[in-house]
């Protein structure tokens, strides 16, 4: 009879363990998504931007464009007001992707890239020129962090 609670006890803590939120982990020394996605909604909803909201950004890399996409839909993002936060809020994310981007895929640009694509598109060009100057500067960093053959074109 011990032997079978111990075993239901065991049972269900790895359960519980494997069931946790993946949005609430947090990588040793970063920030979980809802921290990202917290940020991104404060720097986009009041305009301010703080010293906290820098380190998130600088230290979250490629995941930053995830949250952009998940707090920002197209009708907010196509603003030019929105438009040039979230601009500034990806050269914020890759800075410094070699020192401070801990977590390795997150210091390649894939969604980073396609969301500027997107961008582009949902502003109908009107800030191409800054939005492909932010392209060179992501895929610089990510070169630099990366090495050339993990940049995607």
């Amino acid at each position: 009879m011990r032997r079978r609670c111990l075993f239901i006890v065991v049972f269900l803590g790895t359960l519980a363990a494997r069931a946790q939120d993946w949005q609430t982990c947090k990588p040793e020394g970063d920030y979980s998504f809802n921290d990202v996605k917290g940020a991104v909604h404060r720097v986009t909803s009041s305009g301010m931007y703080s010293s906290w909201d820098e380190k998130t950004f600088s230290r979250s890399g490629d995941l930053v464009a995830v949250a952009v996409l998940k707090t920002l839909d197209d009708s907010e993002m196509g603003s030019s007001e929105h438009a040039k936060d979230v601009l500034l809020i990806l050269r914020s994310a890759f800075a410094c992707p070699q020192r401070c981007v801990k977590v390795s895929d997150d210091r390649r640009p894939r969604m980073t890239l396609l969301l500027l694509e997107h961008l582009s598109e949902i502003t109908k060009g009107k800030m191409q020129t800054d939005i492909e100057e932010l392209k060179q500067f992501v895929t610089e960093q990510a070169r630099k962090a990366n090495g050339a053959s993990l940049v995607p074109k």
